[in-house]
Formats: structure tokens, C-alpha cells, sequence
């Protein structure tokens, strides 16, 4: 999808920052029309080739192509690629030889010493390069396995129910509007928030308050949804290091906020519906 115009270190935190904006959103696709998530069941079966989810929620059954770009060691903190891994199928690494060949010199060793954040974005740098679906990791015994996802297919009753082939399927929209209402949104609770963190106003208070809020950007109704209090928060703005608003193929629209946690970074999204007016627009949330 790009070519490295430098090799230095300085060029990859970049290429990082692309990778990890773009397939942010591709995995928010899948978490939305499948309900990808590190809690479903799954199946690695290397001789067949294929991932195997269960979406107990759904009823969903989803069987994904992988491309394995390596195992990280937990006992000695080190990454070792698909292709120089025996135990792993050649027909699953494919694509590393090429993809290493673009990386500096000594990330192009067998195996170097990194941690579990460099190789996630090396894995979102991989999964961005092959344009692949989104990417997954899972812990096996004293290791991570990291995949990137390339056809997806989605089973129900048994029967094949939609085929989504590798490519970045949201449809990025310019328009703020959106988003500044959901920055007003998460100000509102922050505050809230802030203020029993800070004893302010006791839990009653708080989680009238929070409802109230709540009820004022939502449309729909639900009580599933009603907010809990917590601190630090994930909307806090000064965490957050994304937003973007996009539609998916069937004319949804979602706002998406990715930040930071400290340990990690998670994205989110609202679904916004599109006909609202005024500030109850929100519909759901992933």
C-alpha cells in the first residue's frame, strides 16, 4: 500500500501512526457488523488456514483467513517472525519476507527483543501493508500470537450470511458537527465524574446528574446504556488522541474517539442517527 521513503527510526514511528489511524477504524468495522472483541471464543487451525470465532451474542460463527506475522515471548521478551517459526504453516507467512524487507535493519533479524506495544504496531504496520481486513492477536501458553485478518466470512444457522473481503470498508466523512456534539457529551460527564471524584456530590447525586446527561444525547432510551461513574475517565479530552466520523456500506453513521488509557490505547465509536435533530442523536455504542 506504500513504500518506505527512509528506513530510520524516525520514518517508522510515522508509518506506525498511519497504520495504527487506518486500521483502527478497520477493526471498529468488525466489532460493529460481527462484534469482534478479545472475549469470543475462538480456534486457530493452522492446517485449515483459518481463525474460527463464536459470537455467542450474535449466534454468529465468522471463519477468517490469517496471516501470521509472529509469536512474542513472554519469558524472554522477545519477537520472533512467522516465517522463521517451524512450527508455524508457510502458508500463513506469505507475506513477511517482503513486508521485513522494509523495515530497518534490526527489526530484520529472526527474532530482536521488543515489547507487546511495538509489536502491536508492528502487526497494525503489517496488517495496513497487506490491506487486510483488521488484525488479532491471542495468548497461547507462554506466547502471543499476532494475525492480520484478511477474508472474513460470517455464519449463522450454518449457513454463509456475508463475506467481507480485505480492505478498509468505513467511509470517512469531513464534516465536525458530529463530533463536537460528542466532545460536549463527554465534558458534560467528566464534570460530573470529576466532581464526585472530587466529593462534591454524593453517588445519588452523581448518578442523577450522569443519567440526566446521559438521556439529554440519547436517543435511544435503553437503560443498557445509562453510564457508570468512574475515574480516571476514558473521555477525559485530554486522553483522547483521535476522532473520526464515518459510514459503514449500509449508510450508518458512527462518531469514533480512540485514547489513551495509560497501559494502552482503545478505540470506541457511537452510532449516530442520521435523521435526529438537535442533540439526541446517539443510538448505540461499541
Amino acid at each position: 500500500m506504500f513504500s518506505f521513503i527512509s528506513k530510520g527510526q524516525s520514518d517508522l514511528e510515522a508509518k506506525f501512526s498511519e497504520a495504527n489511524s487506518d486500521m483502527s477504524l478497520r477493526n471498529m468495522y468488525h466489532r460493529i457488523v460481527w462484534n469482534m472483541q478479545p472475549t469470543n471464543e475462538y480456534l486457530f487451525d493452522q492446517t485449515r488456514g483459518e481463525v474460527k470465532y463464536i459470537i455467542e451474542e450474535n449466534g454468529y460463527e465468522v471463519i477468517a483467513k490469517p496471516k501470521v506475522i509472529g509469536t512474542f515471548n513472554l519469558d524472554d521478551k522477545t519477537f520472533l517472525w512467522s516465517d522463521k517459526n517451524p512450527s508455524i504453516n508457510v502458508k500463513l507467512t506469505d507475506k513477511i519476507d517482503s513486508f521485513r524487507k522494509t523495515l530497518p535493519k534490526q527489526y530484520q533479524k529472526n527474532k530482536f527483543k521488543a515489547d507487546t506495544d511495538f509489536i502491536k504496531n508492528l502487526l497494525s504496520l503489517f496488517s495496513f501493508y497487506i490491506d487486510a481486513n483488521a488484525y488479532d492477536n491471542q495468548r497461547q501458553n507462554n506466547a502471543i500470537i499476532y494475525y492480520a485478518l484478511s477474508e472474513v466470512r460470517i455464519f449463522k444457522d450454518g449457513k454463509e450470511i456475508k463475506l467481507i473481503n480485505p480492505k478498509n470498508h468505513t467511509i470517512p466523512i469531513q464534516a465536525q458537527q458530529h463530533i463536537e456534539l460528542i466532545k460536549k457529551f463527554h465534558k458534560e460527564k467528566f464534570e460530573i465524574n470529576k466532581q464526585y471524584n472530587e466529593d462534591k456530590i454524593n453517588s445519588d447525586q452523581a448518578f442523577e446528574k450522569i443519567k440526566n446527561v446521559h438521556l439529554k444525547y440519547w436517543l435511544n432510551e435503553d437503560s443498557y446504556f445509562f453510564p457508570a461513574l468512574s475515574w480516571p475517565c476514558d473521555f477525559d479530552e485530554n486522553s483522547i488522541l483521535e476522532w473520526k466520523e464515518f459510514k459503514i456500506d449500509d449508510n450508518r453513521l458512527f462518531v469514533m474517539y480512540t485514547t489513551d488509557l495509560g497501559w494502552t490505547t482503545e478505540s470506541y465509536a457511537y452510532e449516530i442517527d442520521s435523521d435526529a435533530n438537535g442533540d439526541k442523536i446517539i443510538i448505540n455504542e461499541f
